[in-house]
C-alpha cells in the first residue's frame, strides 16, 4: 500500500506591513554599480547640512566610500561627524539587520547615535536596496542595462515609498523623459523623475577623491549642472524632512581663482 502524505490547513501568508522609518529617510539605490549612488547621496547629505539640518548618513556598502568622500580618515572612529555651518553630517557604516534596527525598530537615539532631522542611506548595488518601506527612493541610472536592472529592483519597492528617477551622464532631455515614462509603465506605478540629467564632472570626481565638499567648488559647466540637479533633489528631501520650513537659498559659489569660459570648461 503506498504511503499517503499528511494534509493540513495552510498557515496564512504573513502580510507585509507598510512601516515607515522612525526618522525621515531618503535611500539612494540602484541594482547596478558605478552609476553615481554615493556621489548623489553624499552631495545631498552635504546640501541638507549646509541648509542647517543634522543628517545621519548611513553607508551600507562594505567599501564605505561615503566616509572617504566626506574626508573621514581610516583611523577615525566608526561614527564620524562633519560640521557644515549650522548643520552637520554624521556618517556611520551599518548594514543588514542593524540598519533595520536603527531605522525601523529602535531609532538612532536608542542606539546612542543622537538626534537627527533625517537619514540618507547609501546602498550597495543589490536588489534589496529599493525594498525599504516609507522612504523617498532616489534611483540613479546611466543607460539601458541600468534601466533593466532598475525595473527589477523597483518591482520590490513598497507602495508607500516614493520614487525619483535620476539619469546620470549625458542624455537628451526629451529622450530621457520618454524613458522615464517607459520605466513607470513597466513597473506599473507613477514615478517622479529629475528632468535634467546629472552630467559627470571631473571636478566633482576630484573633490570626492580628495574628501572635499562639492559645494565649495567653482560652479560652471558640468559641475554647475550636477549641483543644480542635486539642489533640486535636496529641496524635495527638505520638504519631506521639514515640511513647515522654507527651503534656504542656494549657497553662494566659492571662487578661489579666475574662471575663463572656453578655456576652463570641463570635458
Amino acid at each position: 500500500m503506498p504511503a499517503r502524505p499528511l494534509r493540513s490547513p495552510r498557515l496564512p501568508d504573513e502580510q507585509l506591513d507598510l512601516f515607515a522609518p522612525l526618522v525621515p529617510t531618503v535611500v539612494v539605490a540602484s541594482y547596478k554599480g558605478g552609476v553615481g549612488k554615493t556621489a548623489v547621496a553624499v552631495a545631498c547629505a552635504e546640501r541638507l547640512a549646509w541648509a542647517g539640518l543634522q543628517i545621519l548618513l548611513l553607508t551600507c556598502d562594505s567599501q564605505e566610500d561615503a566616509r572617504a568622500r566626506l574626508g573621514v580618515q581610516p583611523a577615525e572612529p566608526q561614527l564620524a561627524r562633519r560640521p557644515y555651518g549650522q548643520g552637520s553630517v554624521t556618517v556611520v557604516g551599518i548594514r543588514g539587520t542593524k540598519a533595520i534596527d536603527l531605522l525601523y525598530r529602535h531609532g538612532p537615539e536608542h542606539l546612542g547615535l543622537g538626534k537627527f532631522d533625517g537619514a540618507v542611506l547609501d546602498t550597495p548595488p543589490e536588489v534589496q536596496g529599493g525594498s525599504l518601506p516609507g522612504v523617498l527612493l532616489i534611483t540613479p541610472l546611466d543607460g539601458v542595462d541600468a534601466a533593466r536592472n532598475l525595473i527589477t529592483m523597483l518591482g520590490r519597492t513598497p507602495q508607500n515609498s516614493e520614487i525619483i528617477l535620476v539619469r546620470v551622464g549625458r542624455a537628451d532631455a526629451e529622450e530621457w523623459a520618454q524613458n522615464a515614462g517607459a520605466i513607470s509603465e513597466a513597473v506599473g506605478r507613477e514615478l517622479d523623475f529629475l528632468p535634467g540629467p546629472l552630467p559627470k564632472s571631473t571636478l566633482i570626481e576630484e573633490a570626492h577623491n580628495q574628501g572635499r565638499s562639492v559645494w565649495t567648488l567653482r560652479r560652471s559647466g558640468p559641475t554647475l549642472a550636477f549641483l543644480h540637479g542635486v539642489n533640486t533633489l535636496a529641496q524635495m528631501i527638505w520638504e519631506r524632512f521639514t515640511p513647515r520650513r522654507p527651503w534656504p537659498a542656494q549657497l553662494p559659489a566659492v571662487t578661489s581663482a579666475a574662471y575663463v569660459p572656453g578655456w576652463d570648461d570641463e570635458a
